[in-house]
């Protein structure tokens, strides 16, 4: 049985959900209605502070920063590990079919 194609992230894209899903309570369901919501997960990221207000958090967001996000998909590359996110031809194809599932694997 083949697989189809699916999306491929570009390498700004695939940063951009990492940082969203480390992002402080981000969890998989919250992850996939910001990027439904907002189309990606750039734009959820920029609006993650004015959600956390309004939401009443008492302190800002915690966002995950891009240079942790760098390191991290970095020490994943030298250890021969690559990001598959949920859509990608790569991604374990019973993990979307879970009810719940992370939107990045290992």
């Amino acid at each position: 049985m083949s697989r189809k194609a699916g999306v491929r992230l570009s390498d700004e894209q695939r940063l951009d959900w990492l940082r969203l899903i480390r992002s402080d309570n981000v969890g998989p369901r919250t992850f996939r209605a910001l990027i439904n919501h907002y189309g990606g997960a750039r734009a959820a990221l920029a609006a993650l502070p004015d959600l956390a207000r309004r939401g009443g958090a008492s302190r800002p967001a915690r966002i995950y920063s891009r240079e942790d996000a760098e390191r991290e998909l970095a020490a994943a590359k030298s250890a021969g590990v690559m990001f598959c996110a949920l859509g990608e031809p790569d991604y374990p194809r019973a993990a979307g079919t879970l009810k719940r599932y992370d939107s990045m694997k290992y």
